[in-house]
């Protein structure tokens, strides 16, 4: 019988870089943990870059795929990465 180890919350800060889908706000990123939730980070990010904040925001990566928002943003990018903030829109 194995014994499962309790997963370790992770409150290190994860630095990454961020700019708007227009290209014309960046910023790099150093204070928020790793164990926060992407739909989080991106709302986070929207305030920071002084956007709209009644807007739904997403996070993308730099291969082009979209974070899910529910997972811990750490699961998602590697220290270091490139994401880019973009409105959700819905067509239909």
């Amino acid at each position: 019988m194995t014994i499962m180890e309790p997963k370790t919350l992770t409150t290190e800060p994860l630095r990454f870089h961020a700019t708007d889908v227009t290209g014309m706000l960046d910023m790099e990123v150093a204070d928020l943990q790793a164990n926060v939730p992407a739909g989080a980070v991106a709302q986070t990010l929207a305030q920071r870059m002084e956007l709209p904040t009644n807007v739904p925001w997403a996070l993308r990566d730099d291969r082009g795929a979209f974070l899910d928002d529910e997972r811990e943003i750490g699961e998602q990018i590697a220290a270091d990465a490139k994401v880019t903030l973009t409105p959700k829109t819905h067509l239909g």
